[in-house]
């Protein structure tokens, strides 16, 4: 759920940066706030898009849960024939149905929730030709409303509405990659099916979307289109979803404009949920920690973007593991890459609870910390592809127990991706301990940020 104290901050933080640069940070300084507790750890950005196998179990147990893992979105993407979806007929929806049931099992049996791709079931994953149809062409609405109608029976009868969230459709604003039509025909099958999923779940199963490439910022007609018609319609999503995957914006500032867009068409705030974060160059370890960093800091659920293809779509967990034979789509021997160790610190080793950070001043350096008893721990990077120095400021010392002057001894661990996204890393490295003289009850430490694929991890205790 939205904090309401997060709304007063992300609205304060806006009022400043409309008057002017964030004075209490220069543009190479990221800020920590031991005594700000923003809430208990939830391991927000442990999501992931596509990246299991369609045969249960091929992933070991031990990756998933290592990770904290609690989303997955799918729907039998890039399935080939005969598996290409409803459009292309019966049998071939139903080897896809077969391909999304299976991996909605392992994201149960995994203790994550499910968000079914019903545009991928359909058909339209991005490989439809040119001449493939769309709900309502011409009019004609009867081969969506039998799709659904069929869909929302083989959820029944496999049992598969538990943690279900349903993602209305795709990236809808992309041009013609997922939604060849206009806005007001998306308009009148997202509110067709919002009625029809609500006719046969209720409030049971969440609606989620409207999953935009766009982020929701004031100047986003598409978006603005989007917040008046459900506002009419009466077809608000259970969350507000969008993605960040164009290798630039920031979250506080989309989630601003969405904060200001649902004050102006009088809609209700919702939770959350970027369901596709990081372009490619972005999932390695310092483009991970800077992506929780964002998520955490607006409460918001992620999932990894997933750059894959074909068999490779559905296995890996969204570039975070590498296997024996990486050609091989039922094949094992899988073992951690550098930016699974990343995630696996986040979700074990950063207990206790959460507290408040902010970015540096040109957004390039973030930092997620949390607290536990007298010790804290800070996971940071760059955004890649961004090299240089920045410097993190730890305030508030004394509220762990550590006296307002001194010396602090801080040991740090890095997280490499050494051999890309399938090589093998077991674990983070360990750099040591190091002594840094404070006062002032403020601590400032450099980042040497001298490649960008090494992720770090600062920890002190009182």
């Amino acid at each position: 759920m939205i904090n309401p104290s997060l709304l007063l901050a992300v609205g304060t933080l806006i009022g400043s940066v409309a008057a002017g640069p964030l004075v209490q940070r220069a543009t190479d300084t990221a800020v920590v706030n031991l005594n700000n507790n923003t809430g208990a750890t939830n391991h927000l950005a442990s999501g992931i898009l596509y990246g299991i196998p369609d045969t249960p179990n091929q992933i070991p147990s031990s990756f998933y849960k290592d990770i904290g893992f609690n989303y997955f979105r799918g729907g039998g993407a890039q399935v080939a024939a005969p598996g290409r979806g409803w459009i292309w007929g019966l049998t071939e929806y139903k080897n896809r149905f077969a391909s999304a049931l299976s991996n909605y099992k392992t994201a149960i049996q995994q203790g994550g929730k499910c968000i079914f791709l019903i545009h991928d079931l359909w058909g339209a994953d991005g490989t439809q030709n040119s001449s493939a149809p769309y709900p309502g062409d011409n009019g004609n609405w009867a081969s969506w409303d039998n799709y659904l109608n069929q869909w929302i029976s083989d959820m029944n009868a496999n049992g598969a509405t538990k943690n279900l969230v349903v993602d209305i459709w795709n990236e809808p604003d992309l041009g013609t990659v997922f939604w060849g039509r206009s806005q007001d025909q998306y308009l009148q099958m997202w509110g067709r099916t919002y009625a029809r999923l609500r006719q046969a779940w209720g409030t049971s199963v969440l609606i989620s979307g409207p999953a935009s490439a766009g982020e929701p910022l004031t100047s986003n007609t598409w978006w603005q289109n989007y917040l008046s018609f459900i506002a009419k319609n009466g077809t608000v999503p259970d969350q507000y979803a969008w993605h960040m995957e164009g290798g630039g914006g920031d979250l506080l500032s989309a989630y601003g404009g969405l904060v200001s867009l649902l004050k102006a068409y009088k809609l209700p705030m919702k939770p959350v949920n970027i369901n596709e974060y990081a372009v490619y160059d972005e999932e390695a370890p310092p483009g991970s920690a800077w992506w929780i960093s964002q998520l955490e800091r607006i409460n918001a659920n992620g999932l990894r973007g997933n750059w894959l293809s074909g068999a490779q779509l559905h296995d890996f967990m969204a570039s975070l593991l590498g296997k024996t034979d990486i050609n091989s789509p039922t094949g094992t021997g899988y073992f951690a890459n550098g930016d699974y160790q990343v995630y696996k610190y986040y979700n074990l080793n950063m207990t206790g609870h959460r507290v408040g950070t902010l970015p540096s001043g040109d957004l390039k350096m973030d930092v997620y910390a949390t607290v536990d008893g007298s010790t804290a721990k800070l996971l940071f990077g760059a955004r890649p592809t961004n090299t240089g120095t920045w410097q993190i400021q730890i305030n508030s010392l004394s509220s762990i127990g550590l006296p307002t002057s001194g010396t602090l001894n801080v040991r740090t661990w890095a997280f490499p991706l050494t051999g890309g996204h399938y090589g093998r890393v077991d674990a983070p490295t360990d750099d040591g301990y190091y002594a840094h003289t404070y006062s002032g009850n403020t601590l400032t430490l450099p980042v040497y940020q001298t490649d960008d694929t090494t992720g770090f991890a600062w920890e002190f205790s009182a």
